[in-house]
């Protein structure tokens, strides 16, 4: 059984459970979004749990993403995030 501080939400659960709470979402990119005003402890907790991305962009401000977002649009965009999966293998016969 895995540890419940390593258990990891699926990303369009935790997407719609972010979006119920009022935070909104980056359909592109996974970013989530908050009024600027808004506490972010939930978000650091989350980012600190591995449930959530930490990175900053150009201007150095801190940004909250969904791990794997771009995974769901497409297959090439799994295999993009997970090349050495099986299914993601090409092979020459």
């Amino acid at each position: 059984m895995t540890p419940l501080a390593t258990m990891k939400m699926n990303p369009l659960d935790l997407a719609e459970i972010l979006e119920e709470e009022g935070y909104a979402i980056d359909e592109d990119s996974g970013e989530v979004y908050t009024d600027p005003e808004s506490k972010r402890g939930l978000l650091l907790t989350l980012a600190a749990t591995g449930n959530l991305k930490v990175k900053h962009d150009a201007m150095f401000k801190l940004g909250f993403y969904i791990p794997y977002w771009n995974c769901y649009h497409s297959f090439d965009s799994y295999c993009q995030e997970f090349p050495h999966e099986q299914q993601c293998k090409c092979y020459d016969v």
